[in-house]
């Protein structure tokens, strides 16, 4: 998995680094999102679990009960881990928490989206000792929905190429400005 995470900003550097601002910000259509959007919509969602990744690789993460006894675990991570694939079969809307900023983004997104990715890839490495089974967290956009570690890391390293296509696709619009 870190592997395929470090893919990811290989395929951000070599896609969008050499665009300009008017580049990262165009869209598609006013119900699309830009390239940016894109990026900081991963930085944002992944900023989430920053807290609770830190306390495993810490040693000091104590499951809360329901991660401890919740009989859900194992579906909502296998369905999450379906419905987040790298290609998509079915649009989803980001739930509130995850959305990108509505205005223009500064280029200096691409510089923060791979300071991010650094930093998860640390924390991912540094989570090795933590039984990726048996450590149970719990999503950010909901108490109720929990998952293992090895589906949250493939989740999020799923959800990093989905969007980094997504934004490929907007780079290969045929009306985007050049």
């Amino acid at each position: 998995m870190i592997q395929k995470g470090k893919l990811a900003g290989e395929r951000v550097l070599a896609e969008f680094d050499h665009l300009n601002n008017r580049q990262l910000n165009w869209k598609p259509s006013a119900e699309q999102w830009s390239i940016a959007q894109c990026l900081d919509h991963l930085v944002v969602s992944n900023n989430t679990y920053f807290p609770v990744l830190e306390k495993i690789a810490s040693g000091s993460h104590k499951m809360n009960w329901w991660e401890r006894n919740s009989p859900l675990s194992g579906v909502f991570g296998k369905m999450l881990v379906n419905q987040l694939k790298e290609t998509v079969k079915r649009k989803m809307r980001a739930p509130q928490l995850f959305r990108p900023a509505a205005s223009e983004i500064n280029t200096d997104i691409i510089l923060s989206f791979n300071t991010q990715l650094d930093k998860f890839l640390k924390l991912m490495n540094e989570c090795l000792d933590a039984d990726l089974d048996k450590t149970i967290i719990t999503s950010p956009v909901s108490r109720i929905i929990t998952y293992n570690l090895k589906d949250a890391y493939t989740i999020l390293v799923q959800h990093l190429h989905r969007h980094i296509n997504q934004a490929i696709r907007v780079k290969n619009n045929p009306s985007f400005p050049h």
